[in-house]
């Protein structure tokens, strides 16, 4: 049977509540789901639960139809597998062609399967003249364009406050500050934006359109679509832990000159920290990029109270080199912010460990060590 990528839509705010009902629902649980309307793009509105749902998949069901849908997964994404339907439906042997940039494959979803981040939806408005053409003809498309792409990190002016800006507007916490009242930090946001130009393109008259710029439409849906299905997984990575503890995963797009590549980073807190006898909270952030001179580069920083190192991972020696010749500077900054410099480490990337964080240097890794 075929497996369904369920994304929170916009509409629905109270995250708290949102929250509430994920961390109830088990794998192998049988869910009743409600087919609430079909979208222009192929995708499917299901009500789950009291809660609205979009599937990219185009399955073959109209508005009032009933689902049975088994749990799957729950992290990092929600994946059901439609078990049973109506009678009046066509066979439950659902078999649908691939859907390039989206979620799913006739094999049906892989644990690794991810939607395309905002971070493509600039690309391919840089390198496909067609989209910037349908854009164009429509001013209310250029203003939310625009608005989007005024958000982008721009890597000419990358500085700590920049990058607080750009994780408030990504629209990571759109739900808690509506849910919260505070419907004015939501209101400029990446997912507010996207939603809209989703809206804006689902009420554009097709009739007169010709084919090329009918296939643009549907290309700059596509790329919304997975954007926001993209925020979405976010949140849901981001959702508080069973045992107690949190995280926060971005990704954002880092503008370098015409070139967009994606910023990723989480924050979380240590939980073999918690609870040990000094009792120090223990935080970490895992920063990751791809730089298309560079090459993959990921930074690792761990701060216990005013304890802080930095481990620095990349394949290339130059790189490797030029931030090894910074590390004097980088400390003495660090020293008079008032912190205790505990180590900065460069290394290669195939000295990292597994996704929660990264190894200790090698004894062959450039170090240089401070002792407080």
């Amino acid at each position: 049977m075929e497996e369904l990528q369920l994304t929170l839509t916009p509409s629905r705010v109270d995250q708290r509540n949102f929250g509430v009902m994920l961390s109830n629902w088990r794998v192998g649980q049988v869910l009743n789901a409600l087919v609430v309307d079909r979208m222009p793009s192929g995708s499917v509105l299901l009500n789950v639960g009291g809660r609205e749902f979009v599937t990219p998949l185009d399955l073959p069901v109209q508005a009032g139809n009933r689902l049975q849908l088994e749990v799957q997964q729950v992290q990092p994404q929600i994946t059901l597998k439609v078990l049973s339907n109506d009678a009046k439906l066509v066979s439950s042997q659902l078999t649908q062609p691939s859907i390039q940039g989206g979620l799913f494959s006739s094999g049906g979803l892989s644990a690794s399967a991810k939607p395309d981040s905002l971070t493509s939806l600039f690309v391919a408005l840089a390198t496909q003249p067609g989209l910037r053409a349908l854009i164009a003809q429509t001013p209310i498309l250029v203003n939310l364009m625009t608005a989007l792409s005024g958000q982008n990190l721009q890597a000419s002016a990358l500085t700590s406050s920049a990058l607080s800006v750009a994780i408030n507007r990504s629209g990571l916490f759109n739900e808690a500050n509506l849910a919260g009242g505070r419907s004015d930090r939501a209101r400029d946001t990446s997912k507010t934006l996207l939603g809209q130009l989703q809206k804006v393109m689902s009420d554009l008259p097709t009739a007169n359109l010709n084919a090329e710029t009918r296939a643009a439409l549907g290309t700059l849906s596509d790329l919304t679509n997975a954007a926001l299905a993209n925020l979405t997984q976010q949140q849901l990575i981001s959702m508080p832990q069973e045992s107690g503890a949190q995280r926060w995963f971005f990704e954002i797009p880092l503008a370098l000159g015409l070139n967009f590549i994606d910023l990723k980073m989480t924050i979380e807190r240590d939980e073999k920290a918690q609870g040990g006898e000094d009792d120090k909270a223990t935080w970490r952030v895992d920063l990751s990029l791809d730089l298309p001179e560079a090459g993959p580069m990921r930074v690792l920083l761990t701060m216990a109270d005013r304890d802080v190192s930095v481990v620095l991972s990349s394949d290339s020696p130059s790189v490797r080199s030029m931030v090894d010749s910074s590390f004097g500077q980088l400390k003495t900054r660090m020293i008079v912010s008032d912190f205790r410099v505990k180590s900065l480490v460069t290394q290669a990337m195939t000295d990292t460990s597994d996704s929660s964080g990264l190894s200790e240097p090698s004894a062959s890794s450039s170090t240089f060590e401070v002792r407080a």
